[in-house]
């Protein structure tokens, strides 16, 4: 929270035309991943941690990217909370998890979509 993103996030991938980040939570010891087209400038973010929201969202603004997704792989308060975070911050973002997960989200899917 507050602290700058390193230039090592910053940089671009190795596979043209996309963005890809693995951003690590120090603290849960969680990763997250930012994916991005680097023409269209959408994105998702897979398992956004609550604490590292801002930390998040910097980045996405420095990068010149629009959030379309959070995406949550499975169910934890931090990543569930961290995508209303997200939602309420960024009005493009919608948030996604699995169906049989029981939690709230704006859309939901299923194994192999």
């Amino acid at each position: 929270m507050g602290s700058q993103p390193s230039k090592a996030l910053l940089t671009e991938s190795i596979v043209p035309n996309h963005y890809f980040r693995q951003l690590f939570d120090q603290t849960s010891y969680t990763y997250t991943y930012l994916l991005g087209d680097v023409q269209t400038k959408d994105a998702i973010l897979i398992d956004p941690v609550f604490e590292m929201a801002e930390r998040d969202m910097q980045i996405i603004k420095q990068l010149g990217l629009t959030l379309k997704y959070a995406v949550n792989t499975h169910v934890h308060a931090d990543h569930i909370t961290a995508s209303g975070k997200l939602k309420s911050a960024l009005s493009s973002c919608k948030s996604i998890i699995g169906q049989k997960s029981g939690a709230k989200a704006d859309i939901y899917i299923d194994d192999g979509e």
